[in-house]
This record gives structure tokens, C-alpha cells and sequence, in this order.
């Protein structure tokens, strides 16, 4: 069967905020946007991100460092990697314009519109660094945002690459009935961490799912409890 479409969202929209770096090694560049409590900075950024997964082939070229359950990590550690060598080091910040991601053409570096990320950006083309199938995704979907939201696919956005921790990159498998984690019972794994949502809305909505699986089982002890 072919796999389900893939997903394109937004994700943590920061009104007067800032894109700052969330590395642990400068060799693997991931960043991450805020605000201050003022929100009083000339942007406003949120991520758009793409559906991976060994669902639609993007870990089949993978060098294999890691063992296939562990395929998430070694692909976001690849995307980081080539993120910091678009950068070129100290945690510099690979950026391009929408408009030229969209049409798959090289940024200025003189003509950038002014960034955010406080430890410098560099044009880079960031329509290479991505697979070809999850950059076709990212077009689709910023250029579906720009006729739903006028101004997000404009020439004066900029995109800066990569943010790729917005959901655990291992899913702790569990029961599609009753949600209890496959092998360990009594554990529910839920939310990001678990690998099954990605930002706030979609945790509180998978929290909600395994809930209403926990219930009856929670509902039958309580009643057996009480007949004793």
C-alpha cells in the first residue's frame, strides 16, 4: 500500500521573537524560536515542518550507524550535520529566502532581509540540504499557507535551517487499542517524548486519546475494588 500523505505544519508561532540555536555540538546545527516576555522584537517566526519516518522510504539511504529503531536519530543527526556545514561553523545559521526556496535558486548573501538568530546567518540553498521528496513537501505546503495566509511565501521571509527536535525522533511502540506500551505493561507512553505528537495542541490532544483508553481499565478496577 502507498504510504499516507505527508503531513506540513506550522509549529511554535513566536510573535516578537527570536530564533536561537538549541545545539549541543557545534558540528550539528538545530535551532528553535521564542519570545521574551515582551515579545517586542521586530519578527515573528514559527517552524514549518514536514511528516518523516521509515513509512515513506526517508531512512533507506541512511549510512546505518545505528540500528533500524534508532533511524529517527541518525537521520536527524544527518540533517544537523549538514545544516552546520551549510552554516559554515560556530553555530553560524544556513538561511534563504522563501521565495527563492520555492523556486529553488540560490540566496545573496547581501540582499538577506535582516535575522533574528543572534550568532550570524549565511545564504545557503537550503532546497539541497533536505531530501528531494521532504523539500517538494515543505513547497507544497508553504506555498498552500501563502494563499490561505497572504505574506508567508513573500520575498521578505526568511528560512533558517533546521529545526528538527520538534517531536522525539524513537517511538516507544504501544497497543492501538488500549495504548499500553507493546512489551511493558502498565506503561502509556504519550505525547512528544514518546514520539507521538509534535508541539503543544497535538500532545494535549494524544494525552486525551490515551486517557479515554486508560479509562475503562481504571473504571473496572475501581469497581472491583469496590466489591471486596
Amino acid at each position: 500500500a502507498p504510504p499516507p500523505p505527508r503531513g506540513v505544519y506550522s509549529f511554535c508561532m513566536c510573535p516578537g521573537g527570536q530564533i536561537v540555536p538549541t545545539s549541543l555540538d557545534s558540528s550539528q546545527l538545530c535551532v528553535n524560536g521564542m519570545s521574551y516576555s515582551t515579545r517586542g522584537s521586530a519578527w515573528a517566526n514559527s517552524a514549518v515542518v514536514a511528516t518523516v519516518g521509515a513509512t515513506y522510504g526517508d531512512f533507506d539511504q541512511l549510512p546505518g550507524k545505528l540500528p533500524p529503531p534508532l533511524a529517527g536519530l541518525e537521520w536527524q543527526e544527518e540533517m544537523e550535520a549538514r545544516a552546520a556545514q551549510m552554516g559554515g561553523g560556530q553555530l553560524r545559521c544556513p538561511v534563504q529566502r522563501v521565495s527563492d526556496f520555492l523556486a529553488g535558486r540560490p540566496s545573496v548573501q547581501e540582499e538577506l532581509p535582516p535575522s533574528s538568530y543572534r550568532l550570524g546567518v549565511t545564504a545557503a540553498p537550503l532546497h539541497q540540504l533536505y531530501p528531494p521528496a521532504v523539500t517538494a513537501a515543505l513547497r507544497q505546503g508553504i506555498a498552500e499557507f501563502g494563499r490561505r495566509l497572504p505574506g508567508f511565501d513573500a520575498g521578505d521571509g526568511l528560512l533558517h535551517a533546521v529545526e528538527t527536535r520538534t517531536s522525539a525522533p524513537v517511538q516507544v511502540v504501544r497497543h492501538a487499542g488500549t495504548c499500553e506500551a507493546v512489551g511493558l505493561r502498565r506503561l502509556y507512553p504519550a505525547g512528544e517524548g514518546a514520539g507521538y505528537a509534535g508541539g503543544i495542541v497535538s500532545a494535549a490532544v494524544d494525552g486525551l486519546r490515551v486517557a479515554r483508553a486508560l479509562l475503562p481499565r481504571l473504571a473496572a478496577g475501581h469497581a472491583k475494588a469496590e466489591t471486596h
